[in-house]
């Protein structure tokens, strides 16, 4: 299902996207991969355009699943290189997308397994669940983590901070293509 996701159209303003059936959105700080989560999920190498300089993605990028069924990349939160102006900008379309009140929604925060999560990132949690809106955590660049510390104890941790079920965590390596059945199967089940 999700090997077929094509590039749908790039916005600065949510309310200008039309009706859709279903949304998945990433939400995560700048640089931290979701553009290559999006990529590895997909099982397409340029699908989301990546970079290794934080802020490249400056709009909301959707993608069309099947028929009204999107993945939405959103700009990241944190420590892009750009002006003030830029950052509040960010910050009403990360907003504005998360809380149209149209679709079925699930965001799917994306944090850095190695560094952890930061404070943007529990500032995000806290705001979506101000907002309820229902939320699952990815820790992503498990393939930079010590070869003793598990995808289970990541899973563990990431839960415990995020105050969510263990099954709502998935550890994953954009980098490796790891660990991507599960977050397939999770993504999959819920734009049927």
């Amino acid at each position: 299902m999700l090997e077929k996701t094509m590039f749908f159209r790039a916005v600065n303003d949510a309310s200008k996207l039309p009706e859709n059936i279903a949304e998945v959105i990433f939400s995560g700080r700048s640089n931290v991969g979701k553009s290559s989560v999006i990529n590895a999920l997909t099982s397409q190498k340029n699908l989301a355009r990546t970079s290794k300089t934080p802020g490249r993605t400056r709009s909301i990028n959707v993608y069309d699943v099947s028929m009204g069924r999107w993945i939405i990349d959103l700009p990241g939160y944190g420590f892009a290189r750009v002006s003030p102006q830029e950052k509040e900008l960010w910050k009403d379309m990360i907003e504005g997308c998360i809380a149209r009140p149209r679709s079925k929604k699930i965001v799917y925060l994306i944090v850095d397994a190695y560094v952890g999560p930061t404070e943007l990132d529990f500032d995000m949690a806290f705001w979506l669940n101000q907002a309820r809106v229902k939320f699952k955590v990815i820790a992503n660049k498990c393939d930079k983590l010590p070869a003793a510390i598990s995808l289970d104890e990541v899973c563990q941790k990431a839960a415990g901070l995020f105050e969510i079920k263990e099954c709502e965590v998935f550890a994953v390596s954009a980098k490796k293509k790891n660990g991507f059945e599960k977050l397939k199967a999770d993504i999959a089940g819920f734009l049927k």
